[in-house]
């Protein structure tokens, strides 16, 4: 029969906790709305000569 281990077991030291910081809140404003629905609603990219063209050759038209 073995005998029992003569080296005992170490133990690590605690690890200090970290303090919770409270993380800061970033607001941001948004900006109006009435400038992307421009750009949402033009269609002046429609009636171009290379957009034209390009339907064209695709058969499109």
């Amino acid at each position: 029969m073995a005998s029992k281990w003569p080296f005992g077991k170490k133990n690590a030291p605690a690890k200090p906790k970290p303090t919770e910081e409270k993380a800061e809140v970033v607001e941001y404003e948004r900006k109006s709305e009435d400038k992307q629905k421009d750009l949402i609603e033009d269609k002046s990219h429609l009636k171009d000569k290379s957009f034209l063209d390009a339907m064209a050759l695709l058969g499109d038209d």
